[in-house]
């Protein structure tokens, strides 16, 4: 079994700083830490001092990994955080957002450093590193999101396979025949980014049940990220008539788009998002949208892992919420687009 001096031997540093590295006590240099973390992590050293401490007490403090990678910080993911932090206080718990650490290492040095007595994950992809290093450690966690494998997890996460269904069901008995599923970015499906997966693969099926054309167009969340990929989706597919939006951070540069090609919503473009009741009802037009649960999966994420915590939970819990589409006033009918609306599209 690994001690701290294999690890100070494995990661050419001294015993002293191997200390440092595990309580936090003195900075180190990044490099050095994550030398001394990769040796860690290699010989699976165990901290059993550290566990035995951890076991007679508790920091009563939980952390929410917020995402670190530029995927937008909009209003809707601020929903999961708010949420979790008033369950956390709820019960006596301190909460820690923390910039979601972008390498196992880091992870494991969160875990060791008994700073937090467990973890909240978001921005979960399919095969996740993060998971199967916490579940090695028996580490206290539980996701918002799920992975493919799930065994002996606690999550919660929205039924994406339903959502889009709903969406291009609905979409399809208003008589469009050309869709366009606005996706997450082409790092997040490279990543294997669950929403994105998910939401792809139903779009595919969901198009070819129903008989449609289907155009999946991947982007940033961002407002010009939204403004041009309308305007190239638009001079690819002049007559494409309505789209499914995953991000509610380019849902101003899609509009501002639309308008720039005097394209009306919803006489001309019907739209239907995955964006929170309040949200979607603050937007003009107020949106047909999938109502996103996001605060209520903030809420339950942070309760799985308190009962967790606390010896409450006999068994894993897991969540696949299905919530209904509200029709709003961004969908409507199909009408066909002339020959010459299409030809006025970039005339400008």
């Amino acid at each position: 079994m690994a001690t701290m001096v294999d690890i100070a031997e494995r990661a050419g540093v001294a015993l002293s700083t191997v200390s440092y590295v595990l309580s936090g006590k003195r900075s180190v240099s990044e490099e050095t830490k994550q030398r001394v973390m990769r040796a860690i992590a290699e010989l699976d050293y165990q901290p059993h001092a550290f566990a035995r401490a951890l076991a007679s007490k508790r920091t009563k403090t939980i952390a929410l990994l917020f995402p670190a990678l530029a995927k937008g910080h909009s209003e809707m993911r601020l929903e999961f955080v708010a949420q979790a932090a008033e369950v956390a206080a709820e019960h006596g718990y301190a909460f820690l957002l923390w910039s979601a650490p972008d390498n196992d290492a880091e992870i494991l040095q969160l875990t060791q450093q008994g700073r937090v007595d467990g973890l909240i994950l978001m921005e979960v992809n399919v095969h996740d590193s993060r998971v199967e290093l916490l579940k090695k450690h028996n580490y206290p966690f539980s996701l918002i999101g799920h992975c493919q494998e799930n065994e002996g997890i606690s999550f919660v996460d929205l039924d994406f396979d339903h959502a889009i269904a709903a969406a291009v069901a609905h979409l399809a008995e208003l008589g469009h025949r050309q869709i366009a599923l606005f996706n997450f970015s082409a790092p997040q499906i490279a990543a294997g980014y669950g929403p994105a997966m998910r939401s792809m693969h139903s779009f595919e099926q969901n198009i070819k049940q129903h008989g449609l054309d289907g155009i999946s167009v991947n982007y940033e969340s961002s407002f010009q990220s939204g403004y041009d990929v309308t305007r190239s989706l638009f001079a690819q597919h002049p007559t494409i008539s309505a789209a499914i939006v995953m991000q509610d951070a380019s849902l101003g540069g899609m509009f501002q788009a639309l308008h720039s090609l005097n394209v009306r919503i919803p006489d001309d473009f019907s739209i239907v998002t995955l964006l929170s009741k309040r949200n979607a009802e603050m937007m003009n037009p107020m949106l047909t949208a999938i109502d996103f649960p996001a605060a209520e999966m903030g809420r339950r994420g942070a309760e799985m892992l308190i009962q967790q915590l606390e010896g409450k939970l006999a068994a894993p819990v897991q969540l696949l919420l299905r919530v209904g589409l509200t029709i709003r006033q961004s969908s409507g009918p199909y009408r066909p687009r002339s020959t010459q609306a299409i030809d006025k599209l970039f005339s400008a």
